[in-house]
């Protein structure tokens, strides 16, 4: 039993041996078509990418993004198909995702699940400029690989295609392909790191009003450690190899970030943000007594609690 169990863990390891990538058109690129919604934020501009309306207007990335995605796939890359998510979640849910007439918010939640959905390791974001010159066409591109967890950049390659009658999927992919070595390789190589130390998270907690709390200054036990202090030190505890960096840090919140979380359990699964999280949010709950919840905006690699 003990083998067969050994075994198992071995396989599932082998299987995720290779980042798990997801094409999206960039930021760039949706607002420069039009495909960008803006919105006020209590004073600060948002954007939201409406990805549904991009396809089915403009033909051409669809055709870009499976290129792209080809040549991954030919170098053994793991990878998620963004149309087909899209699809299955406009399929589940019962309003669109790219224009919910809920609002804002229904919206932003909508892209976040989608990630949760594909988890992918990798996010890499195609732009592209086609300038027409008679029946010729110059194409400029940039392809970015960013960490899906944290939006680090990984490695990017850029460049410009002259003079091509090709059509532009196939251009790019003949550009990507003879063009990637590099990024596929630094896309690898901070995978291994990812495997090897831990993947990156960043875990937030923030307290309601009504929680009547000072993160900085109020204390816990008879140590004399403050909220941030002991929620700092059990993350570090808990972290890969320790490591952890303190972001921002107010009386009503305090941040975490780069929290290295291990990538897999004791039975070979994956490890999610969320899930590792639960050990500080038990923990500060049973020191203080206070009420730990899920907060808003949770993504891939971001958890937040709120203290009630």
């Amino acid at each position: 039993m003990f083998l067969l169990l050994t075994f198992a863990v071995v396989m599932k390891a082998q299987q995720a041996a290779m980042p798990t990538i997801i094409v999206f058109p960039a930021d760039s690129w949706m607002n420069d078509h039009g495909f960008m919604k803006t919105f006020n934020n209590q004073g600060e501009t948002e954007y939201i990418p409406k990805y549904n309306e991009a396809f089915v207007n403009t033909r051409e990335m669809g055709s870009v993004i499976q290129s792209i995605q080809k040549v991954f796939e030919e170098r053994k890359f793991e990878h998620e198909d963004l149309q087909s998510i899209l699809k299955d979640m406009k399929r589940e849910r019962a309003e669109e995702l790219a224009n919910a007439a809920d609002g804002d918010e229904a919206e932003k939640g909508a892209m976040d699940e989608l990630m949760q959905q594909a988890r992918p390791d990798i996010r890499v974001d195609v732009d592209y400029a086609v300038q027409m010159v008679g029946p010729r066409k110059n194409i400029s591109y940039t392809i970015k690989a960013v960490d899906a967890y944290t939006s680090e950049q990984v490695s990017s390659v850029e460049g410009t295609i002259s003079m091509t009658m090709d059509p532009t999927d196939l251009a790019l992919r003949k550009a990507v392909a003879g063009n990637c070595d590099d990024l596929c390789d630094r896309i690898i190589e901070y995978y291994k790191d990812l495997r090897d130390n831990g993947r990156k998270i960043v875990v937030v907690f923030r307290s309601a009003p009504s929680a009547g709390i000072n993160f900085i200054k109020d204390e816990i036990g008879d140590d004399g450690d403050t909220y941030d202090e002991f929620l700092y030190s059990w993350v570090k505890k808990h972290a890969v190899n320790q490591a952890c960096k303190k972001g921002r840090k107010t009386a009503k919140m305090v941040e975490f970030k780069a929290v290295r979380i291990p990538f897999f359990d004791e039975s070979g699964e994956p490890i999610e943000a969320e899930d590792w999280a639960k050990g500080v949010r038990k923990a500060f709950k049973a020191e203080t007594g206070f009420k730990v919840s899920k907060g808003q905006g949770n993504t891939l690699g971001r958890v937040n609690f709120l203290v009630e």
